[in-house]
């Protein structure tokens, strides 16, 4: 996929609904998402996944859109992952400290264990 698009799309896999985000998390692009991944959340109804392997740059807007999707499953008492994490991202993930906010597994099949 071409960085500069970005798209989502979901599954159920057992007792989770994986997300599957593909393209750069930025300014440019996040806004294209949050009403569809906001509507994804509140029907999912069960734990949710956020695969990230095809995420190679988060900014600062994408990050605040995984914070205002953890609250939102928080108050819907849903919880919610992140896995596949790029190097960039992970980086930036760890210098943020998100791993204080959301559980992190290396890939899709460790999370959905």
């Amino acid at each position: 996929m071409n960085e500069d698009k970005i798209g989502i799309h979901s599954e159920a896999v057992g007792d989770k609904v994986v997300v599957h985000v593909q393209g750069n998390l930025d300014v440019h692009n996040t806004h294209k998402i949050e009403k569809d991944l906001m509507a994804l959340v509140n029907a999912a109804r069960k734990p949710v996944v956020f695969n990230l392997s095809d995420v190679p740059f988060i900014s600062s807007a994408g990050l605040r859109l995984l914070v205002t999707t953890l609250r939102l499953c928080q108050e819907q008492k849903i919880s919610i992952s992140i896995c596949g994490l790029q190097p960039a991202v992970e980086k930036v993930f760890d210098i943020i400290g998100m791993q204080q906010l959301f559980t992190i597994y290396p890939d899709l099949d460790s999370a959905l264990q």
